[in-house]
């Protein structure tokens, strides 16, 4: 008792730092908007460089970032998959990739984008192929499964037109973020939204 009234100031000091630290905490916490529900991803059935079959359910359980590109594209599609490549070697060194997030990139122009083609525009980014699907199909079928994603597909003059966007699908197959990938698009965000989600 004696002890108490001895150091009562420091120990009413010592409180109300701890107080304002964990005040800090959930301030900080509540900051990181939640991610909305925006439903389903839409099922598809395309196939790897190998020729196997992949279904936005053979990764269920995982946090996946699906990406719709083709390796010809002229301006967006390769600093995008610079950037997801970025965010891959991050959740690497987490030692998450592959085993709860991957990133799935999906050709909108399948007649150009071969296996081998896909693969040497892959190989430019040191793609980890253990967590990273480089998924191709029927032309008319893909662009169908990107419309039905949210995607716009325009094919002109042998060329591909498409909104930028970068898919984050959670464990349970929801899509619960669009991501704008333009230049106010980093990669510390993406990270960030991956993260909130494990």
């Amino acid at each position: 008792m004696a002890f108490i009234r001895k150091h009562s100031f420091k120990i009413a000091v010592l409180a109300l730092c701890a107080a304002m630290a964990v005040y800090l905490l959930l301030s900080m916490k509540s900051d990181v908007e939640p991610l909305k529900d925006f439903g389903p991803a839409p099922s598809f059935e395309l196939s790897d460089l190998e020729g196997n079959k992949v279904t936005l359910e053979d990764t269920n359980g995982k946090v996946r970032l699906y990406y719709f590109y083709f390796s010809y594209c002229p301006d967006v599609c390769p600093p995008t998959t610079a950037q997801l490549a970025q965010v891959q070697d991050e959740m690497i060194r987490q030692g998450r990739f592959g085993k709860d997030v991957m990133i799935t990139s999906i050709t909108i122009d399948p007649e150009r984008d071969t296996p081998e083609r896909i693969k040497e525009f892959a190989d430019q980014f040191g793609v980890d192929y253990a967590g990273w699907n480089w998924l191709r199909g029927d032309e008319q079928y893909t662009h169908e499964v990107a419309q039905k994603f949210g995607l716009s597909v325009i094919k002109a003059d042998g060329n591909y037109s498409h909104t930028n966007i970068i898919f984050l699908v959670d464990q349970e197959g929801k899509i619960r973020k669009y991501l704008m990938a333009n230049e106010d698009l980093t990669t510390e965000q993406i990270i960030q939204d991956v993260e909130s989600l494990l």
